[in-house]
């Protein structure tokens, strides 16, 4: 849907550069955006793509240098979202449910809730008002699913586990999946039951293929309005805290807690039964061995101060040029010695 500058202004709070008429249809980034379209500059590191660029308008903070129309607000990034969210609202499933979803006849389904063909919901679960399942989408016995979530194509809450409002599981996203837990014996590994649950707060998402692994006693946790990419792994009985954000192919180990806005970049690893502060940041491939205090920025294997690991690994770099220059240098040295030695050779009597 089509907006005009001064209308998508106003409904952004920016305050407007430019002409107010200018119909934008979409957004673009700055190289790809013709004149319907609103673009952004976030990032400084592109400003030399706003100059040359053919947006019908821009998101850009105040004294940002700019020729064409112009939005001025303080986070262009956000503000891309929202504008974003405008261009495309999104749509919801239809109320109802289908003949062929599986709905248990002593699950309790909310107003305006839409299940989708081969859905499943277990004896005793509670979905909340307006929540989706979509086809092949599985809700346990006793799960309970708050208001507004969304469970996509394959997404899996298990047994008893909870999910808090407007949670969204991408495809193959498990809830509740057994915590890895085996007690060695003579005989083999015996299987410990987990008995526990996983609970996720409001307005989390979990990516694609990503696991949250119930616990064997107590619950393992995600903290409301934490954001998992696609293959990460919460092990059992984990606490995640609020607006945490794990890339792709991190983990968390069971039983260890983060605070309030832990990022682990791709590929980052908790290990098990520790503690990581608020703020906590792991750049990527980065291996947390342990407890970790508030503000931390880490990096490395195992993880040490960001600033510390980045001078390691120049020096490493270094050490490199070193030994070839060092390797070079006997190379002249043995040379010169053979020289030497013939001509001593030469000069006997």
């Amino acid at each position: 849907m089509p907006w005009t500058a001064g209308e998508l202004s106003a409904a952004l709070g920016a305050r407007l550069e430019g002409d107010p008429e200018r119909v934008l249809e979409d957004v673009r980034g700055l190289r790809e955006a013709g004149p319907e379209h609103l673009s952004f500059l976030a990032n400084p590191r592109y400003r030399r793509f706003l100059k040359g660029s053919q947006a019908g308008a821009v998101l850009l903070r105040e004294g940002v240098p700019f020729n064409g129309t112009a939005m001025r607000v303080a986070d262009p990034y956000a503000s891309y979202a929202r504008a974003a969210a405008l261009f495309h609202p999104q749509a919801w499933g239809a109320p109802g449910i289908d003949a062929r979803a599986a709905v248990h006849p002593s699950a309790v389904v909310g107003e305006d809730c839409c299940i989708e063909a081969f859905a499943v919901v277990g004896a005793g679960a509670v979905l909340g008002a307006g929540v989706w399942l979509q086809s092949h989408a599985y809700v346990g016995a006793g799960a309970q699913i708050g208001s507004g979530s969304r469970l996509m194509p394959s997404s899996v809450v298990m047994e008893d586990c909870v999910l808090g409002k407007r949670v969204w599981l991408n495809p193959g996203a498990v809830v509740g999946s057994e915590g890895f837990g085996f007690a060695p014996t003579p005989q083999g590994m015996l299987k410990i039951p987990q008995v526990g649950r996983a609970i996720l707060g409001d307005d989390v998402e979990l990516g694609a293929n990503s696991c949250v692994d119930r616990a064997a006693l107590s619950d393992t946790t995600v903290g409301h309005g934490s954001k998992l990419d696609n293959l990460v792994q919460i092990g059992h009985g984990a606490q995640l805290g609020p607006h945490n954000v794990l890339v792709a192919y991190s983990g968390v180990a069971g039983t260890s807690k983060t605070g309030v806005g832990v990022t682990l970049a791709a590929r980052s690893t908790i290990l098990g039964h520790l503690e990581i502060g608020d703020g906590v940041i792991a750049a990527a491939h980065t291996l947390i061995a342990q407890d970790t205090p508030a503000g931390s920025r880490v990096a490395g294997v195992p993880a040490q101060d960001h600033k510390r690991w980045l001078r390691a690994s120049k020096s490493a770099q270094r050490s490199h040029e070193l030994e070839r220059e060092l390797r070079a240098l006997r190379r002249e040295l043995d040379k010169v010695r053979e020289e030497l030695s013939a001509r001593a050779h030469k000069e006997k009597p």
